[in-house]
């Protein structure tokens, strides 16, 4: 696993597979982020339309794809409370 830093100095966990660029989404905080809204994680799975067992990957801290990280955060982002993409993606 590799880290790239960012403009404003963060540093987004990644991974490179034969399959190409994995993000490491940090799993606890994506959970908590589906309890500050009061959604289940299937819930936050239909709403970001990814399948359960990819989203199984992501709070495992397996490799997601980028677009997939992209719909999770957008997801959380169209809740009822401000985005928590800081919290998502990163120390895991």
């Amino acid at each position: 696993m590799t880290n790239m830093r960012t403009d404003d100095d963060r540093t987004i966990p990644f991974a490179v597979s034969r399959s190409g660029l994995l993000v490491v989404l940090a799993g606890d905080r994506l959970q908590a982020a589906c309890v500050a809204r009061g959604w289940s994680l299937a819930e936050l799975a239909r709403r970001a339309k990814v399948s359960r067992p990819t989203l199984r990957c992501a709070l495992r801290k397996q490799g997601v794809r980028p677009r997939t990280a992209w719909k999770l955060a957008r997801a959380l982002r169209e809740g009822t409370i401000p985005p928590e993409l800081d919290e998502v993606i990163g120390a895991a």
